[in-house]
């Protein structure tokens, strides 16, 4: 019987103890501690592995997990090395910043205040050792009565009190740092969070006696001058240095391995749906995808839903059309120049019409990667980025084609409400005149069957974008549909689309019969039945160049 795949598990001890599948990369604690480095940071994009990470990282050298973890890393790399000894023998404060995405400042804090009394509880043993005065702090943390000079100044303290205990020094992790920031950011009180938080990083991790080592995760790095304008003692380790480069993701070589495993081969298809980045040296697979493909054995869109694109929707929003134009070059799989800023923030991005700014946080976030590097005739290095595989492709032409409707600030309320209608109503003729505006309106296009398939995805999501529905996708399968369920009041309504692409206009009605006999014939209904979806609905779309029909 094979292992199981840890899709969505991010818990080291529990994925091992379950006999997960694990790629062993507990050799970056061997290099951690050959570097020495007092404070680091790790920027990657989302799923790449970081909360995985950090959580080997607490469950290797926290010493409260003595007992439990005695034989966790037995057969890894780390059990064979020269610090195999040191393992479960420091006190560790392991924090995930995740959950700190709030809507209003006063909801962070009061968040942050909830993680702390979990973290301070788990430690209460601690107690005993402290004065009358260091009980009193502890207990109104633990107990969330703490003010906020007390939450900026809770991990430093639970440091020292743990120092004070252990007669050891503390390893602090942070994972997910800049999620606060970044919501901050989004919803108005970005000051405010920023004067939080590199407060509360500043003092555990700089003004700190007690600390032996510090690691945070996050997917931007941040300038300097803004979060770590104190810290000075921080290295960073990002997706350009040759450092620790193939700690986060697969390699070819662990991709081709785990697919073997589970009887797969690492074909060109798989290579062009999830390869293409170079982190430093390395070429990296997009981890969350192959673990989805590995369990599905289906090319699909893995990565599209794992989080929010509200960022990178946001700012391509609001930027001019000269910038959308050079995004969508990049669709049509061009490069572009590129000049890697690593002074950003994210009061840069209020400046939407910085193309400069757009692809680094494109880049930083995973949807870019190098393309080509080299030195000009005057010695200057050049760079060009590229979007990296075909997963990220479809989803840059999901959100530009979400952006086309959000575009049209005139007109998006009424065609909302028409294109609502018609889908309830089954009025395909309706439809197929929205589907058609939308087609001639774009400046680009590309002959793949999967362009279709995610720009008109995109419609459809942001279209249904209404308060008089409440939307769930259930799949998004293959290149060839997707299913929707559509609840209003009391009645439920479901979709089965279909795609083709036809090679000439005389084959596109041909080919929408070949669609509805296909969606018969394979019973696609039934997903959508037994999610108790009653008035299931089948659409066969087809597509040849600018042109839709809908039947």
């Amino acid at each position: 019987m094979k292992k199981s795949l840890p899709i969505g598990k991010d818990d080291f001890q529990k994925l091992i103890m379950q006999g997960c599948y694990y790629v062993d990369k507990t050799r970056v604690i061997e290099e951690l501690l050959d570097n020495n480095s007092e404070v680091i940071l790790f920027p990657r994009p989302r799923r790449f592995g970081k909360s995985l990470f950090m959580s080997t990282l607490n469950n290797f050298f926290d010493v409260d997990r003595k007992e439990e973890n005695k034989n966790l890393f037995d057969g890894l790399y780390i059990n064979s090395s020269k610090y195999k000894d040191i393992q479960n023998t420091y006190p560790v404060i392991n924090l995930s910043f995740k959950n700190l995405k709030q809507n209003t400042y006063e909801s962070m804090v009061n968040q942050f205040r909830f993680l702390m009394s979990s973290v301070y509880n788990n430690k209460y043993y601690l107690l005993d050792s402290l004065n009358e005065n260091e009980k009193r702090k502890f207990s109104l943390i633990a107990g969330e009565r703490s003010n906020e000079d007390d939450l900026k100044d809770s991990i430093k303290f639970l440091s020292s009190c743990l120092y004070k205990y252990h007669n050891k020094k503390v390893v602090i992790l942070i994972d997910e740092y800049d999620v606060p920031i970044q919501e901050g950011y989004i919803d108005g009180y970005y000051g405010n969070v920023v004067s939080f938080i590199r407060t509360v990083l500043t003092n555990c991790l700089k003004t700190n006696d007690s600390l032996f080592m510090g690691v945070l995760t996050g997917v931007l790095r941040v300038s300097k001058e803004s979060i770590f304008s104190d810290l000075n003692n921080i290295d960073i380790y990002g997706m350009r240095d040759n450092m620790y480069d193939e700690y986060f993701g697969f390699t070819e070589d662990e991709t081709r391995k785990l697919l073997k495993y589970y009887d797969l081969e690492l074909t060109d298809e798989v290579k062009e749906m999830y390869d293409g980045y170079d982190f430093g040296n390395v070429n990296i697979y997009n981890p969350w995808s192959i673990l989805n493909y590995a369990n599905r054995k289906e090319l699909d869109m893995y990565w599209i839903n794992t989080s929010s694109n509200d960022l990178i929707k946001k700012i391509l929003l609001e930027t001019n059309s000269f910038n959308k134009n050079k995004i969508e070059y990049l669709v049509q799989g061009n490069y572009l120049p590129f000049v890697y800023n690593d002074k950003i923030t994210y009061q840069d991005f209020d400046d939407y019409d910085n193309l400069d700014n757009i692809l680094n946080l494109m880049f930083l976030s995973g949807y870019l990667t190098i393309a080509e590097s080299k030195i000009n005739l005057l010695g200057n290095r050049e760079e060009y980025v590229k979007i990296p595989n075909l997963e990220v492709k479809k989803l840059i032409t999901n959100i530009m084609s979400y952006l086309s409707i959000r575009g049209e600030k005139n007109n998006v309320y009424s065609l909302i409400n028409e294109f609502n209608k018609a889908l309830v109503s089954n009025d395909k003729v309706k439809i197929e005149v929205i589907l058609n505006n939308m087609f001639m309106s774009l400046s680009f296009m590309d002959s793949q069957e999967y362009f279709y398939h995610a720009y008109t995805l995109g419609i459809f999501k942001s279209l249904l974008d209404s308060r008089l529905f409440i939307v769930k996708s259930n799949r998004e399968g293959g290149m060839g549909r997707f299913d929707v369920s559509i609840r209003k009041v009391d009645n439920s309504i479901g979709f089965i689309v279909e795609f083709k692409l036809a090679s000439s206009f005389e084959e596109m009605e041909k080919d929408a019969i070949i669609a509805m006999n296909q969606m018969k014939d394979k019973e696609y209904y039934k997903e959508l039945v037994l999610d108790g979806v009653k008035d299931i609905k089948e659409v066969a779309i087809v597509f040849c160049e600018k042109n839709v029909i809908v039947r």
